[in-house]
């Protein structure tokens, strides 16, 4: 039932930003079914970072990040969670060298908003994974646990690394409760985009910006190079 639940969801969005759905297939001998959705040639965010002889610049850096921004705004126009944003589910397209193309994928955790809140429980990928869904106080998060997650998607753009990766578990769930916790952020890391990371991943959801406003801030960061670039020609 989920998975057709999923499917009609899935045929219900459209947005340049959303990996687009195309349909249902059986796949192999026992029967299964699977979905199948739009081909990006680069695969996963999190893959192209891999490749070491990739590097991302800023002006990339931030196209990348609004892609990813406007894709999440849509989808919390139409109520829907996705509870597992991370690179691993961003999906490229870096053929043109001016304009890489992001799309939001994996929406297989997503939930759909029927109020205010949405019922939460250990879901998602402990990194990226919001201190409210992680305490178990309260089983109903709201939207913002999507922005906590973005957060550690541009620390993940800004380094290429993967948060935590010689930690043990429960001291990562110990230190994102208490807000002990987060990525170190570079020492050569532009202050707009610290800034705008570390509001992301603050510890009272109500801190966290929207992504409406996350695109906003984007865009003014993105404006603010294009300027530079102009005025440098000149």
């Amino acid at each position: 039932m989920d998975f057709w639940k999923e499917a009609l969801m899935l045929s219900s969005l459209h947005h340049p930003n959303v990996v687009s759905f195309y349909g249902i297939v059986r796949d192999g001998p026992d029967g299964s079914l699977a979905t199948v959705t739009e081909y990006m040639v680069n695969g996963s965010l999190k893959q192209f970072l891999k490749k070491k002889d990739r590097t991302i610049d800023r002006r990339k850096r931030l196209i990348i990040a609004m892609d990813a921004a406007f894709g999440m705004e849509y989808l919390h126009g139409k109520n829907i969670v996705h509870f597992d944003l991370k690179c691993e589910n961003l999906l490229v397209n870096m053929r043109d060298p001016h304009r890489p193309i992001c799309k939001i994928g994996d929406l297989g955790l997503s939930k759909v908003k029927q109020q205010t809140q949405v019922s939460g429980g250990v879901r998602g990928t402990l990194p990226w994974m919001a201190p409210e869904l992680l305490s178990g106080k309260n089983h109903m998060v709201t939207e913002k646990i999507d922005v906590y997650s973005f957060g550690v998607v541009m620390w993940e753009l800004l380094t290429g690394d993967e948060p935590y990766t010689n930690m043990h578990c429960a001291s990562i769930i110990g230190g994102i409760v208490n807000n002990t916790l987060r990525p170190t952020i570079p020492t050569w890391c532009d202050p707009e985009w610290k800034s705008l990371m570390g509001s992301c991943w603050s510890g009272d959801p109500q801190e966290r910006p929207s992504f409406l406003e996350i695109s906003q801030k984007l865009r003014t960061m993105a404006a603010a190079i294009n300027s530079y670039a102009t005025t440098a020609k000149e």
